[in-house]
């Protein structure tokens, strides 16, 4: 990755993403209207920033013992929107397999258990909204 564009995605990404995941595609696409929806709602953003992140080749706990199998399927996530379009992280998770051809993977923690948010924005929803559900324009 080009380093200014290393600089900016650690600025964007939620944090030690990085670390982790190679940012390997952006699109913006224009947000899907859901149902009979006719106009945008004033101050939403007609379009949805896409952030597509494979995991890196760094093997669990730096084991020797581990070959490559491959990507699990892209699973998508909401994170902060960004100058008012809507950002989600789409992020394919590397497998491996050990000498018992037993999948093995790592594990991280940037996403919030239960919610399809990076904990950064839950943590924020929680903050902002208390612990009652939140159905905003970003989630």
């Amino acid at each position: 990755m080009n380093p200014q564009y290393e600089i900016l995605a650690k600025c964007l990404l939620p944090e030690h993403m990085l670390e982790w995941f190679e940012l390997t595609n952006i699109e913006v696409k224009p947000k899907e209207k859901k149902g009979n929806q006719e106009q945008q709602l004033e101050g939403q953003s007609p379009n949805v920033i896409h952030l597509y992140l494979d995991e890196n080749d760094l093997t669990p706990e730096n084991r020797g013992d581990l070959r490559p199998n491959g990507f699990t399927p892209s699973k998508t996530f909401h994170d902060f929107p960004i100058r008012g379009q809507e950002v989600l992280l789409h992020v394919r998770r590397r497998r491996w397999l050990d000498e018992d051809n037993h999948n093995v993977m790592s594990e991280f923690d940037f996403i919030q258990e239960s919610t399809r948010c990076s904990k950064e924005l839950a943590d924020f929803l929680k903050e902002a909204f208390g612990d009652g559900p939140y159905n905003g324009p970003f989630v």
